[in-house]
């Protein structure tokens, strides 16, 4: 499928989408449904489908983000599990159902991934890049979304790009291989497109690794979807055959397995991987594994609360989800112990763990942790915000109030996680019975968002109080 140009539609189209542009600010819900409509059939028009995403902005700016955005949050993955089978089946159905799942909320991760996925197996390189921007946007430390937006640059041609996001991404993990790749395939692709190729004598000519170049013609070659995933997979298998001690190779198959959501032949190359002399020590690669694991059950989960979705009663699928949901979390808890024990100046981890001991309820054990995952400043204002909670339930409210006070003032702009942090602090106020301060903090979130759990009754019942003293 080719991306359409908005002048090159039908005139009439052209007409209905000047009006809804008109309609974005005024009447945008009246926008999304021309535009729904329109990108619907026409799906290719990249155009239309970035007016549509600003109209769904502005039509859902304001709204309660209670019972339904937790709704959306619960059943996102098991739709999403199901977007991953239709993408294969029918990848136009999918960008359907990704803009379903836009509609209600256009900064959905899994919609957005839905429709990147759906764009790239139609080779809309246009319409993946804008699924994938939205995705690194909210979440810039998130590897996968860039590398999803670096592919996409790629085929588009938009190798300076790609590049530029790919270094950003390098440095913060110069160990991931698979930016690398991606990053060598955009400048080589760069220096083709720059007419430099024609001036050597051939692509082999421009690498000085022989090996190096043959697997950077097989990448050029290969579709992101997943008949280009099983053509690299069998040239990475016989790459191990030529050269069995050559890491790089069991790392590309467990990555093009993973990429194909088949996380038992992708735990058999990192085993494999893991049972070389430089694999052993690798810890990459025993994160990799704990990755992987986490994904299996992960995915099994989804698959269980999919069958409940469609047949709420299924009794084997209710005990076999709890069973899932009980094993999935002694996992992760004794891995993350264990890699406490093993990297004891790992902050992450400290906050990994803290988290779990606070969802079991062991409030001291969590205090521990979460007060050394201060040190890490990846997890520094997450690490705050969880400590207050903690505080606070063991009633500790001044100690709380002064975790949320303090990532307050670290969170820029009023994010979700900003607004979390007022209300829990206008809490804390409220149960040191210091209502001033708790209100001029719900005061705060009341005016950037109405909807925000309760904040618009307890807004409306102080002023009632205040009122009739």
């Amino acid at each position: 499928m080719e991306e359409v140009a908005l002048k090159d539609l039908d005139n009439r189209l052209q007409k209905q989408i000047e009006n809804a542009r008109k309609a974005v600010t005024k009447n945008p819900t009246y926008a999304v449904d021309i535009l729904m409509n329109i990108v619907a059939r026409n799906p290719g028009c990249l155009e239309a489908r970035q007016l549509l995403r600003q109209a769904q902005v502005a039509a859902t700016k304001g709204q309660s983000k209670g019972l339904g955005g937790l709704f959306k949050k619960v059943t996102s993955v098991p739709f999403a599990l199901k977007g991953d089978s239709l993408v294969k089946k029918d990848p136009a159905k999918a960008l359907e159902a990704a803009e379903e799942m836009l509609k209600s909320d256009p900064a959905s991760a899994a919609g957005n991934k839905l429709l990147g996925a759906g764009a790239e197996a139609l080779e809309l390189h246009g319409t993946a890049a804008f699924a994938y921007e939205t995705l690194v946007k909210a979440d810039p430390n998130n590897t996968e979304y860039v590398k999803s937006l670096m592919s996409a640059y790629i085929g588009m041609g938009r190798n300076e790009d790609a590049i530029r996001v790919g270094d950003g991404a390098y440095r913060k993990n110069p160990s991931d291989d698979e930016i690398q790749s991606l990053i060598k395939k955009a400048s080589v692709q760069q220096t083709m497109d720059k007419g430099k190729w024609e001036e050597d004598k051939s692509f082999r000519d421009k690498l000085k690794d022989e090996d190096e170049a043959q697997k950077l013609e097989l990448a050029a070659r290969a579709q992101t979807g997943e008949a280009g995933l099983r053509a690299m997979i069998e040239e990475a298998t016989a790459a191990v055959a030529e050269e069995p001690g050559n890491m790089n190779h069991y790392r590309d198959l467990a990555s093009h397995y993973r990429k194909l959501g088949e996380h038992d032949n992708a735990l058999e190359w990192v085993g494999k991987a893991r049972q070389l002399e430089a694999g052993r020590a690798d810890v990459n690669l025993e994160r990799l594994e704990i990755t992987l694991k986490r994904e299996k059950m992960t995915a099994a989960i989804a698959a269980q609360e999919a069958i409940l979705e469609e047949d709420a009663e299924n009794a084997a699928a209710k005990g076999e989800l709890e069973r899932l949901r009980t094993e999935e979390h002694a996992f992760r808890r004794e891995q993350a112990e264990q890699l406490v024990q093993r990297y004891p100046n790992e902050f992450g981890y400290r906050f990994e763990l803290g988290e779990l001991y606070y969802e079991d309820g062991e409030v001291d054990a969590a205090i521990k942790e979460l007060q050394l995952a201060l040190r890490s400043p990846k997890v520094r204002v997450r690490a705050l915000i969880l400590l207050g909670k903690a505080y606070k339930a063991k009633t500790f409210y001044d100690l709380a109030a002064e975790q949320f006070i303090t990532a307050k003032a670290e969170i820029p702009g009023t994010t979700d996680e900003k607004k979390d942090v007022l209300y829990e602090l206008g809490a804390c106020y409220e149960l040191q019975g210091d209502m001033d301060s708790a209100m001029a903090e719900y005061k705060s979130l009341y005016g950037a968002d109405i909807g925000y759990r309760d904040v618009a009754q307890k807004i409306d019942d102080f002023y009632t109080k205040k009122n009739q003293s």
